[in-house]
């Protein structure tokens, strides 16, 4: 058994079953590959082992509780991760699609959606994990995270729909769930999305909606070309797949050398197109999310874009104030220096955050004072205008009190 995977079109690579009695699996490239799928698995080998497959493969799926929900719906075990890419693989992150037909589907489709359907679909969302319900045999996508969200297609005029046949979806929809233990959190990181593009740093776009009578972060895909239509799948792959680690090797632990800012330094200065300005952009990113007490900026939440002749750092994404949820854990997901505790955190340790980041320590030290000042002055301004357009949280709030208490920190 074999599953093709296709890049935009041509099938670059097979999936093959390691035996009936088995969900184990291996890739391989075909002849007509000409790049690679990621920087863990070079073109200049033609297959790798079960072990090298699923640390990149595996990234692909949903995490947790939505997997299990997904996998029940599709009547398959959870850990069948062979047949759950089997069910899903039609839309993934990235530009990869994996299928068990000969070739992608000729005519994709999208079914839109009017308001009501809308609405239904995010009042569904906790019992129906990306909007795919039993029986949607044409709905096939699958996205990594454990967050409540739908996967969607929008068009020039705001009209949401479902991707149907492999049609590219092109938006994220994220909504507050009533009785939520994180309350405010679509407008929570609304906040801090918009919060870094004001302050200069290339972010996912978002905009807050409203379906089924509450807030709904809506985010577009960074890894679809969105003006042209439909979309154009874009080729990426997050630092876990990067480094050949498995999601579940996505937080730092104290002593791991992997994943950590130092390795994802190494490689944008081996594979960046523009490795100078990445580097200082994955550095610029460390430093705003200890800012705004984001403890959960693992390595599943930074990505590459593949580009001709490289990568380069893809705009951040999943941007959350976890301090703003005192039942929530602040240890980093990645340490600075070597410290996981943002308490402890002290002069050395940004010193060798530059250090893993290849930057001069002097220059890095003007960087962290700039971006202090501005954090601040941004953050303010931005909460009038939570106020004066009516999306105010007390999340927002607790945000800026994070923010003032961390800002002097980082100088």
């Amino acid at each position: 058994m074999s599953l093709g995977v296709y890049w935009n079109g041509p099938e670059i690579g097979r999936l093959d079953r390691q035996g009936e009695l088995t969900r184990e699996y291996a890739f391989s490239y075909t002849a007509h590959a000409s790049r690679p799928i990621s920087i863990a698995l070079p073109l200049d080998r033609h297959s790798f082992s079960a072990t090298e497959s699923r640390a990149f493969f595996e990234a692909l799926l949903p995490e947790r509780g939505a997997r299990e929900r997904i996998a029940e719906q599709l009547k398959l075990a959870e850990s069948d991760s062979y047949g759950l890419l089997a069910a899903l693989g039609a839309d993934c992150a990235g530009a990869l699609q994996i299928l068990e037909e000969e070739q992608p589907a000729a005519s994709p489709s999208v079914r839109w959606l009017d308001q009501a359907e809308l609405d239904a679909l995010v009042e569904q969302l906790p019992r129906h994990p990306l909007g795919i319900t039993a029986g949607a045999e044409r709905l096939r996508l699958s996205l990594a995270g454990v967050q409540h969200k739908a996967i969607l297609l929008r068009d020039r005029d705001g009209r949401f729909g479902k991707p149907l046949d492999g049609m590219p979806s092109s938006h994220l929809l994220k909504p507050e769930l009533p009785g939520s233990e994180y309350p405010g959190l679509a407008r929570n990181e609304y906040f801090c999305m918009s919060l870094a593009s004001r302050c200069g740093l290339a972010t996912a776009r978002v905009e807050l909606i409203t379906a089924a009578g509450r807030p709904c972060l809506a985010v577009e895909r960074f890894d679809r070309l969105q003006g042209e239509w439909p979309p154009t799948r874009l080729h990426q792959e997050d630092l876990c797949q990067a480094l050949g680690l498995t999601p579940d090797f996505k937080y730092q632990k104290p002593g791991w050398q992997l994943p950590s800012y130092a390795s994802l330094g190494r490689l944008l200065n081996e594979h960046s197109l523009a490795p100078g300005l990445d580097r200082l952009a994955g550095a610029r990113a460390a430093l705003f999310n200890f800012m705004i007490g984001n403890a959960d900026a693992h390595a599943k939440n930074i990505s590459l874009m593949h580009v001709d002749g490289g990568v380069r750092l893809a705009p951040l994404y999943d941007l959350v104030c976890t301090g703003a949820y005192p039942d929530l854990s602040s240890e980093l997901s990645l340490a600075i220096g070597d410290q996981l505790d943002p308490e402890a955190i002290a002069a050395s340790d940004w010193l060798d955050l530059a250090y893993d980041f290849g930057l001069q320590p002097a220059a890095f030290e003007r960087e962290r004072r700039r971006l202090s000042e501005r954090v601040l002055a941004e953050a303010s301004s931005l909460r009038q205008q939570a106020l004066a357009e009516g999306w105010h949280h007390e999340c927002i709030d607790a945000t800026l009190d994070v923010i003032a208490v961390r800002s002097p920190r980082v100088l």
